[in-house]
This record gives structure tokens, C-alpha cells and sequence, in this order.
């Protein structure tokens, strides 16, 4: 089976289980990001795998919500939540150096032809929902 690398994806969005996630609260920036802005762009216009309606509570403002946040994207590679992006947008957090090295390495570009078949739709449900 496939497997997707998460990012910006912790331990503090799922109710149980998830023990392998860095925690939200401990993952504060070791140092400037230059580019984070160009990474969250990235990371925004990537291919949406699984819509889920609603909102969720920001983890560390209990009166904001993340319309759509439990939503999963994908570059084929990585995976992430729509409220990955809030979290890495609105906190100084750490974004992982591989996934960052990824990022650039395709010139801020996410694939344009993520094929969304039973494979990855599967890693990612199986794994993330």
C-alpha cells in the first residue's frame, strides 16, 4: 500500500490513537522559514484527496474554526489537512526540512496530475480519517 508522509498533520487533531504525530504544542520553529510563505502557497494549490464539511476548532484559539479543516490534500508525495495549512499560516511552527527540500525541488510547483485513484485515496483515508 502506499504510503503518504504528513505534514503539518499532530497527534492533537484526532481523538485517540496517532501517538507516531509530533505533538502541535511542541512543535514550534527552530528558525526562520524565507520562503514559508511560498511553501503555504504550495501547499493550498495542491490536489484536494477528501472533502469533509464542517469546521473544527483552532487548537490553540477556542473562538476560531477551520471551515473544511479535517479536508485531506496531496502532492502524491506528502499529505496534509486544510487546517495544516491555518496552523502552519497563523504559528510560528516547524515545517519538516524533507518536506521543505520537496517543495522546492519542484520549484513551489505541486503536481498538476495527482492521480486520485483507490491508491491514494486509500493511504490517505486509511491512515488520516
Amino acid at each position: 500500500m502506499l504510503e503518504l508522509k504528513p505534514v503539518g498533520i499532530y497527534r492533537e487533531m484526532y481523538r485517540s490513537g496517532h501517538a507516531d504525530l509530533p505533538s502541535l504544542r511542541e512543535a514550534g520553529a527552530t528558525g526562520p522559514l524565507d520562503d514559508r510563505g511560498r511553501i503555504i502557497e504550495y501547499m493550498t494549490a495542491a490536489t484536494p484527496v477528501f472533502d469533509v464539511m464542517g469546521s473544527v476548532t483552532d487548537l490553540f484559539d477556542a473562538n476560531a474554526s477551520i471551515t473544511s479543516g479535517q479536508s485531506l490534500i496531496s502532492d502524491g508525495t506528502w499529505l496534509w489537512r486544510v487546517d495544516s495549512i491555518h496552523y502552519l499560516t497563523r504559528y510560528d511552527l516547524e515545517i519538516p526540512a524533507e518536506f521543505v527540500d520537496h517543495v522546492r525541488a519542484r520549484n513551489y510547483r505541486p503536481a498538476a496530475d495527482v492521480d486520485l485513484a483507490d491508491e491514494i485515496y486509500d493511504a490517505a483515508i486509511t491512515a488520516y480519517f
